[in-house]
């Protein structure tokens, strides 16, 4: 750690601030990127997940994601970066990439990933957690690609309204409008599937 970068960590006494961890991170303290890795692991791995179905592919998508992020912080703008929306977006690239290089076709799906769940979810959590795992990827894959890519990032991934319409390049408004949309949709196809 460097002199300038220790004294901010004296100056600061807090590194849960994410806008000090992105800055260290920057100057290259592998400490704080070790802190946002740990902060952003679990929603980074079950949206990797939720792409994949398989655990192995999906662990191995989070590492490359977050390995990307880490040879590329140092080239981000120093304005405030929006980490969240950033690490999905190299994620959404990562699982592309590994779409188009047949790598997936070799993956065996042979774990299921145990539902936890969670006192402090919210309603549509809450369902959605009900729900068999076979039964949601069924009803997910007949969504419009940009109502599922926010059910995603919302729920699965755990991002907020902000930090999804700058993944999907959209504004609040318009991810609340179309999670209100997806979020129907899928009730109804989902009630569908369950009667």
């Amino acid at each position: 750690m460097s002199i300038h970068t220790a004294a901010s960590v004296a100056v600061s006494g807090d590194l849960d601030d994410e806008d000090e961890l992105i800055r260290l991170a920057q100057a290259g303290d592998g400490a704080a990127f070790g802190r946002l890795y740990d902060r952003y692991l679990p929603s980074i791995y079950r949206y990797t997940y939720s792409k994949t179905s398989s655990r192995s592919a999906a662990e191995d998508l989070t590492s490359e994601t977050f390995l990307r992020a880490f040879r590329a912080i140092a080239r981000r703008p120093r304005a405030h970066l929006n980490f969240a929306a950033w690490l999905v977006t190299i994620a959404r690239n990562v699982v592309i990439d590994h779409h188009r290089s047949g790598w997936s076709r070799l993956a065996i799906v042979t774990d299921e990933v145990d539902p936890q769940v969670d006192e402090s979810i919210g309603p549509e959590q809450a369902a959605l957690a009900s729900v068999s795992e076979a039964s949601l990827r069924g009803a997910l894959a007949q969504l419009p690609d940009d109502q599922r890519e926010c059910l995603l990032l919302r729920f699965f991934t755990g991002l907020s309204i902000s930090e999804t319409a700058a993944a999907m390049d959209r504004t609040d408004g318009a991810v609340k409008q179309l999670q209100f949309r997806a979020t129907n949709r899928l009730r109804r196809i989902l009630d569908r599937v369950l009667e």
